[in-house]
């Protein structure tokens, strides 16, 4: 008799308790998400809007960016760090940016203000990010060379003579 208690209580089905979770599933759904997560992280630290009007060319490099001032630039618009500062009244007419001798002149005046506050922080502020003169550049691709090379002559004349050029990478 007592033999037969004991086999019963060996192959007898337990009942789960209402408290008692399958982790599995959760564990996949981890991993599923922490290989998400490292696959999209940036580790350069630099974030970039850039507008829907301007379409990037493709490279293969992928040397990462570094801080600086941002500027974008359209057939028709001129950004400098997410704020518009030139939009043509004519949109029939491409590349029809503001010229005196050379230089495109609402980015030259944005860029030697940014260059200011910069160098004035720069003596209120230990900690301040110190003037390096870098500007990235985010240019759409089918703003012809000579455009390009207004853009990058106004921010040398600004102040800003290291540029960065961003692209998609393939």
């Amino acid at each position: 008799m007592s033999s037969n208690k004991s086999l019963r209580k060996k192959f007898s089905r337990k009942t789960k308790s209402s408290f008692d979770v399958d982790v599995t599933s959760l564990l996949d759904i981890l991993i599923i998400l922490l290989f998400f997560l490292l696959k999209n992280y940036n580790t350069t630290g630099v974030l970039q809007s850039i507008p829907k009007e301007i379409s990037l060319p493709f490279s293969e490099s992928i040397t990462p960016s570094l801080n600086g001032v941002l500027v974008q630039a359209s057939k028709n618009s001129i950004w400098v760090d997410d704020k518009k500062i030139y939009e043509s009244k004519d949109k029939s007419k491409e590349n029809n940016f503001p010229l005196v001798d050379g230089e495109i002149i609402p980015l030259y005046d944005e860029l030697v203000k940014k260059r200011e506050k910069i160098q004035q922080l720069e003596q209120v502020t230990e900690e301040a990010q110190k003037f390096t003169g870098l500007v990235s550049l985010v240019v759409e691709k089918s703003l012809r060379y000579s455009e390009v090379k207004k853009l990058m002559a106004t921010c040398a004349n600004a102040g800003f003579m290291k540029f960065k050029l961003s692209v998609n990478s393939l």
